[in-house]
Formats: C-alpha cells, structure tokens, sequence
C-alpha cells in the first residue's frame, strides 16, 4: 500500500516537473529571455484557458455533465462565461473560426494547473481566484472591476499574488521549482 501511496506522488510530481518545464518553455516563446517560475506559471495559467476554449463543442457539453464536476464553482463558471462571451461576440459581427482542437498533453496540463487554483486564493479567496483565473482567459480588467467592484491596482495586486502563492507552493513540492528564481 506505501508504495502505491508513494508512485502516485512520484506521478503527479512528475506531472507538476512536465507543466513547469513546459511553462518555462511557453515563457520563453512569449519573449522572457530568463524565465522565472511566476512567469511558466502565469503562461501555464493562459494556456490552460486557451485549452479551455478550444474544446470542442460536444466536449465541453460532456465535461459539464462530468469531468468539469470536480472543477471547483469560480472555474465552471468563469469557463462558461467565456465561452458565451466569445461565441456571442462573433455571431454579431463576422463569422467564427473554429480554433484548433486541444492537443492532449495541453488538456492534461490544463486539468493540473486547475488544480492549482485554490492554491491562489488569500483573504477573500473566491474572489482572488475568480479574478486570477479571468485575468487568464482575456477579460479585460475594467470589467473585472465593475464585477469585484475593486480599483485597477487591486486586480493586478490579486493577480501577483495568487500567482505568488501557487508559486511557494511549487516550490515546496518540487527541487526544479525551488532551483528557479
């Protein structure tokens, strides 16, 4: 039993080492001569929500019913607004292309950087993860603080704080993380 205990740990630190490094490769395609963790994390945090949209219709109805259950309440959410809000924008002025399918390696680090996510939360930590993850997806910080109803410097303070947090816990739970700056 211990050692089933302990290959599921090996697994998922494995699973964590892959994302980081992948992040670490996604911040020097974003231009980060020098990545550090903040930065893979918060390009592992925009692809996961790129992944997230580029689900597939039928998918995404399937996940609603069943993968998408143990994603916590601010991530559905916030999932479902996005994709309304992009499916409803382009319908009104010109037609929608469909993005490329997700590859499978990006929904398997999506589904571990969304585990991440409670790890961002402080005081008010729905609020701090909700406006985290939003941040990820493309909405625009002015309606991030109408719907929060905190300043400009509040959303961005949320934001590098949350990444900060999932950050030490990175740290704590790998070398490789604790090696980066």
């Amino acid at each position: 039993m211990g050692d089933a205990g302990t290959s599921a740990y090996g697994q998922e630190k494995l699973r964590l080492e892959a994302a980081v490094t992948e992040g670490l490769r996604l911040a020097r395609e974003a231009g980060h001569a020098e990545p550090s963790l903040r930065d893979a994390v918060w390009e592992l945090l925009l692809e996961a929500a790129d992944t997230l949209r580029r689900l597939p219709n039928r998918e995404q109805g399937w996940l609603t019913a069943a993968a998408r259950a143990h994603w916590p309440d601010y991530v559905r959410n916030t999932a479902e607004e996005f994709a309304g809000a992009v499916g409803s924008a382009g319908r009104q002025t010109a037609p929608v292309l469909r993005p490329t399918p997700a590859r499978a390696e990006a929904i398997d680090r999506m589904d571990t950087v969304l585990l991440w996510l409670p790890l961002a939360g402080g005081a008010n930590a729905r609020r701090d993860v909700s406006i985290l993850f939003e941040l990820a997806c493309g909405l625009r910080v002015q309606v991030l603080r109408q719907r929060f109803g905190c300043g400009r410097r509040t959303v961005y303070d949320v934001r590098d704080r949350g990444v900060a947090r999932i950050c030490g816990w990175l740290r704590s739970q790998s070398e490789l993380c604790r090696k980066l700056e």
